[in-house]
């Protein structure tokens, strides 16, 4: 699942199950963690198994079973801190959705100071977020308190303006806005499309959490647009990046005991799978059959019941999807494209996770073996 689609799946829940998060999923959420402290300067913390924020009077009894949760803090210092962590904690959210995890952002229902402890010096303690498993059918007290504190999202005419021959990307990313969470859904922030097809985000309002706001609404907007940049700030301008695709396979041979997955090593040197450039007039499947053939010699019959998108900012400016179905061949001679491919090689999952050279095709691998123990 993508962060786009788990924008339409994502609902705030506030009650949980004791249930531990497995060590899979915790690993992938301590990873993303770490991926946007990196890239924001923020300090976001995974918070496992201590319910007492959750447990006394301050959560006014909103939330049941909270044992797992997440705190949004950073540098006091930088001016920006709210709306990073309103940004990249929804980034963590999303991709929480996306694995099955319930979430729901905290401003003021839980016991602060049970979580400063766990802050550095000099640094601020902006918000948290439930996060665990939910049950399966949200209970009568869940469906009454949704009830009672959700309002109704604001409409795209009172979102934004700039909406006369608005290109499809726009009205897309606004509907994705629709869907942004925040403080009591007032969803204080109001978009403008400029001539140029740029577009400026700014606060209606100015309230303790309508920075965070701004985040969640900015990366709601650019996953709604597919890609693009934003500058931090009320007022901060977002430019639309250019498309580009990517289609191949996860091949494999084997049966679903005992298996084994191609790699190739490309010519920068990192191991992968073989895909390449959508050309004009191909869809998905064509390109995956012919960038298969042009690299390994191969023939595959596709899979693509299973389907991963990868989805990276190559340069500046560019955003790229790289789809991968999976495959099993079928027909011609192996063989490494020269011009392109180092070498190729069959490992089993064992040998291919550790040589994979990126984070994003090792989640690839891990969904790959997954569904072919769960189909074979």
């Amino acid at each position: 699942m993508t962060l786009s689609e788990a924008v339409l799946r994502r609902v705030s829940a506030r009650a949980y199950l004791p249930e531990p998060i497995d060590p899979g999923r915790r690993r992938q959420l301590e990873k993303i963690i770490s991926q946007c402290n990196a890239r924001s300067g923020l300090s976001i913390r995974l918070v496992c198994d201590r319910p007492e924020p959750f447990a006394g009077v301050k959560s006014c009894g909103l939330f049941t079973g909270v044992r797992h949760y997440l705190l949004f803090a950073g540098p006091a210092s930088d001016p920006d801190l709210r709306e990073k962590c309103g940004y990249f904690g929804e980034t963590i959210l999303l991709t929480a959705t996306a694995m099955g995890l319930g979430t729901c952002w905290v401003g003021g229902t839980y016991d602060r100071s049970a979580c400063l402890k766990a802050l550095d010096g000099g640094e601020e303690l902006v918000c948290a977020a439930a996060i665990g498993h939910t049950p399966e059918t949200p209970t009568g007290r869940e469906k009454l308190i949704r009830r009672v504190v959700s309002r109704k999202s604001k409409s795209i005419p009172e979102l934004a303006s700039g909406l006369s021959q608005a290109p499809d990307w726009f009205m897309s990313a606004m509907a994705s806005v629709q869907r942004a969470p925040s403080a009591r859904n007032r969803q204080p922030v109001l978009f403008e499309r400029l001539p140029d097809n740029t577009v400026r985000a700014e606060l209606l309002e100015e309230t303790a959490f309508s920075p965070v706001d701004l985040g969640i609404a900015k990366l709601h907007f650019e996953l709604g647009a597919h890609g693009g940049t934003w500058t931090w700030g009320s007022g901060g301008t977002f430019t639309k990046a250019r498309e580009e695709k990517s289609c191949g396979a996860v091949i494999w041979r084997g049966t679903a005991e005992e298996h084994q997955f191609l790699l190739a090593q490309h010519g920068a040197g990192h191991w992968s799978f073989p895909k390449g450039h959508v050309e004009k007039g191909e869809n998905e499947k064509q390109t995956a059959l012919r960038e298969i053939r042009e690299e390994t010699g191969l023939d595959v019959d596709l899979d693509t019941r299973f389907r991963e998108v990868v989805t990276y900012y190559p340069m500046p400016e560019v955003i790229k999807d790289v789809v991968f179905f999976l495959a099993r061949p079928s027909g011609g001679v192996e063989h490494a494209q020269e011009e392109e491919i180092a070498a190729l090689g069959w490992f089993t999952f064992r040998e291919a996770r550790p040589l994979v050279t990126f984070a994003s095709d090792e989640d690839v691998l891990l969904a790959a073996e997954a569904y072919i123990k769960g189909t074979e």
